[in-house]
């Protein structure tokens, strides 16, 4: 074929290929957030690529991020640990803690610790990043861009609730049975009530008229009846806090357990102090309501649109702990980036020994991503809101060896969003008083090196190295007494965020077959570029993901103006 009839088919491949219409996109997502996030630029891929004058550039890039544990303090944990407990109880639902302190009356005992069992919780996560970009060269060295994301995120949650007298000693009051929960505990709290009221009143009689009916007992040992009225008070008390409606009544203590032996041992000998001062018929046989089921995952989640205790007012109104997926836009992005140097051939003349071309840019991140709940303890956030970047890569080619490195540093913007208003809202079982609040991710510094070997003009081996530095996010300010005034008295275990800055590494393998150059030198016939990439994260900040990460990313040209 002479000369002129190559350079003529040529021609008439670019022309056809420049027909199959403009595509879009441009710019890596990848998948990740301290402590559980789904959007993250991924610049282990990004080069300095221009994108010729007149021309647009189509990225397409798909996702897939992987994970079932966290980084801890010196070794790994699973991904539901944090959820997870030993004794369900105050620790995780904080609404709890008055009714613990009222069975410690009512059992005679300070150390008494309220538990509905044991909660093992095992959990992985999944999330699906697909991004659409497109970029346009303005000139030979300036191209003007915007990122569209998608995100299918999916965490699954599998419960297992030991809520037998072995590992529980309060249980679960179904909606249908409060009513006589509340009965049983209202009884019990007037006749105590009444029965301190009698005594008082039979010790007040004495003091007037010691040789008085009745007043033997109590003028003969006038302390022990002041405390036997003061106890019969206070167990009384103690009822009342477990419930004497029916929308209070929501937990009780669990019969048979260790517990109500205890609670019927305080209540017999309180019975006898009042019979040792009022007379034989003066004790109580009222006694509080005992729960009879074992506490369960549908007593925990509910079902069919009835609450569990995570919806009651003990559990603050948190969502059900359920496996969930969702499909979400994540956070539009507008961006430009400048070639400040290139030293890369672009024709046929020869081709130079080294060859260098470095890019810098950034972008303005819009918040179109869902906002955070608080109230839902195992949701994926799916992005960080509005920010912006600023961002810088230098590719470096010699022989059959090269090199990419990209730096950025992405500055988070204040978003509202609904939040603990007490305590740590990153906590995870956070203090359920839910307000808007202002949340502030983390600054992040991130390098990437990316080694390539070259197997030929259009195939290069790519290895990754990521390491990245993840701020503190900081939030704004509360005041505990008008979010929660009786949170007061629990403000010391409930210390303010604790997130400290986290540094995270990866390492990864990939391959990127790529006729871009070749094309801008006349040497290929269609300009596209597939790349695919796998990372791993393989050292991170506590509660960091320890995540697996695969992604496919094309890009297409298309020029829609001759160059100039």
């Amino acid at each position: 074929m002479s000369p002129l009839a190559a350079t003529a088919r040529r021609q008439a491949r670019r022309r056809a290929v420049r027909r199959l219409g403009a595509p879009l996109a441009v710019l890596v997502l990848a998948l990740a957030r301290a402590p559980l996030g789904a959007q993250m630029p991924l610049t282990h891929t990004d080069d300095a690529a221009p994108v010729a004058s007149g021309a647009l550039r189509l990225t397409v890039t798909n996702g897939w991020k992987r994970y079932d544990q966290r980084f801890g303090n010196g070794m790994m944990t699973d991904l539901g640990a944090d959820l997870a407990a030993d004794s369900l109880g105050p620790a995780q639902m904080p609404r709890l803690a008055p009714i613990q302190t009222s069975l410690r009356t009512l059992s005679g005992s300070p150390t008494t610790r309220l538990s509905l069992g044991q909660l093992g919780v095992k959990s992985d996560a999944r999330v699906v990043t697909t991004a659409f970009a497109l970029e346009y060269g303005v000139t030979r060295r300036l191209s003007v861009g915007v990122l569209v994301p998608f995100l299918q995120t999916r965490r699954t949650i599998q419960l297992h609730v030991s809520g037998d007298t072995s590992h529980a000693n309060v249980g679960y009051v179904p909606i249908g049975t409060r009513s006589t929960a509340a009965a049983t505990n209202a009884a019990a709290v007037a006749a105590y009530a009444a029965a301190a009221a009698s005594l008082q009143a039979r010790i007040t009689s004495c003091q007037q008229n010691p040789n008085g009916s009745g007043c033997a007992a109590v003028t003969a040992d006038p302390t022990g009846a002041a405390a036997a009225v003061a106890q019969a008070q206070s167990f009384a008390g103690a009822v009342s806090a477990l419930g004497t409606t029916a929308a209070t009544a929501i937990v009780a203590p669990r019969d048979n357990s260790r517990l109500a032996t205890a609670i019927e041992a305080q209540r017999a000998a309180l019975n006898q102090q009042l019979q040792q001062y009022l007379g034989a018929g003066a004790g109580v046989s009222t006694s509080v309501f005992y729960a009879t089921n074992d506490f369960s995952y549908l007593d925990l989640n509910g079902r069919d649109g009835v609450p569990g205790l995570l919806q009651s007012s003990l559990g603050g109104g948190l969502d059900s702990l359920h496996t969930t997926e969702r499909m979400y836009i994540g956070d539009v992005a507008v961006g430009a980036q400048y070639l400040l140097l290139d030293h890369f051939a672009h024709d046929s003349v020869a081709i130079p020994r080294v060859q260098m071309r470095v890019v810098v840019g950034g972008l303005v991140r819009f918040a179109t991503s869902l906002p955070d709940s608080g109230r839902n303890l195992a949701d994926i956030p799916t992005g960080e809101g509005a920010g912006a970047e600023v961002r810088s890569a230098l590719d470096v080619v010699s022989g059959r060896f090269g090199a990419t490195v990209a730096g950025r540093y992405t500055r988070s913007f204040s978003r509202t969003v609904e939040a603990s208003l007490v305590g740590d809202p990153d906590a995870p079982w956070p203090y359920p008083v839910f307000g808007p609040r202002q949340r502030r991710a983390g600054d992040v510094i991130g390098l990437d090196v990316t080694p390539r070997y070259f197997v030929s003009g259009w195939l290069s081996l790519n290895a990754h190295y990521g390491l990245e530095h993840i701020g503190a996010t900081t939030w704004s300010a509360t005041d505990v007494q008008d979010s929660c005034a009786d949170c007061l008295a629990y403000a010391s275990p409930l210390p303010g965020p604790t997130e400290t800055a986290r540094t995270a590494q990866r390492l990864g393998l990939g391959a990127r077959m790529s006729s871009v150059d070749s094309y801008a030198r006349g040497q290929a016939a269609f300009p596209i570029e597939v790349s695919i990439t796998h990372l791993e994260t393989v050292t991170g900040g506590l509660a960091l993901p320890k995540d697996t990460r695969d992604q496919i990313q094309v890009r297409i040209f298309y020029q829609l103006r001759r160059a100039r």
